[in-house]
């Protein structure tokens, strides 16, 4: 059975996750973080870089820039991490999985889904005290140059002050326990994180379902469950 395209919106939000193989632990220093970010067409609005794995919330300009930006930063940083720990093969676990983020209702859940990362991961007690996050940038206006504000985080206020209190108050009143488990699944499924109405324009758009079903059913039903991860695009 083929395996459905990614689902990748012209300037819509996608939440990517990439792992370690083995879960390994692949970033080792502050260099190595560092590198493995590289600047593209996208916007980097959010991220957390864990020592195995990490978050990224991006806008692409179209499908093609956002296979640029990941091929470029999986495979420069193998080869990069391989030559520094004199190994060879491949250090990621299979292909990067993403969701499509529906902006208008659940950009800011998808935000503090990332950056409370290390808070979940027992890294820290404090998000503060965690360098390789956008949380610094986001809550507090510490200039972070690989950040592209997105347009709803620049309209949380008239200057960076008013923006970063915004946001405070965002994260601290925004409940995103009951929406932990399905950013996680709708990530690895590859399918849209968002509410019904998003979910019909995206399913209109690109004729193809954004939800996949847990069980069996019709290949030309909605319903049509996809068993395997979607491809690097």
């Amino acid at each position: 059975m083929a395996r459905l395209p990614r689902i990748v919106i012209p300037n819509q939000p996608l939440h990517i996750m990439h792992r370690g193989n083995n879960q390994q632990d692949i970033f080792e220093s502050e260099e190595d973080i560092q590198l493995s970010l590289l600047k593209s067409n996208c916007s980097l609005h959010a991220y957390v870089i864990m020592t195995n794995h990490l978050h990224l919330l991006i806008t692409a300009e179209d499908k093609t820039q956002l296979a640029i930006f990941m091929q470029s930063m999986a495979n420069r940083y193998v080869r990069y991490f391989n030559a520094k720990h004199g190994r060879t093969g491949s250090i990621w676990e299979g292909r990067f999985k993403s969701c499509l983020v529906d902006s208008d209702q659940y950009l800011f859940a998808v935000y503090k889904y990332i950056e409370m990362n290390p808070i979940k991961a027992d890294l820290v007690t404090s998000l503060s005290d965690y360098p390789w996050s956008s949380y610094a940038h986001n809550m507090s206006g510490h200039n972070d140059e690989l950040i592209t504000e997105h347009a709803l985080y620049k309209a949380l206020g008239d200057n960076a002050q008013q923006r970063c209190d915004s946001y405070n108050n965002l994260f601290d009143t925004l409940n995103i326990e009951q929406q932990n488990d399905k950013i996680t699944q709708a990530t690895m499924r590859g399918e849209v994180y968002g509410n019904d109405a998003f979910h019909h324009r995206i399913e209109k758009l690109l004729s193809r379902p954004t939800i996949l079903s847990a069980h069996g059913g019709d290949r030309k039903s909605s319903e049509y469950i996809i068993k395997l991860a979607d491809p690097l695009i």
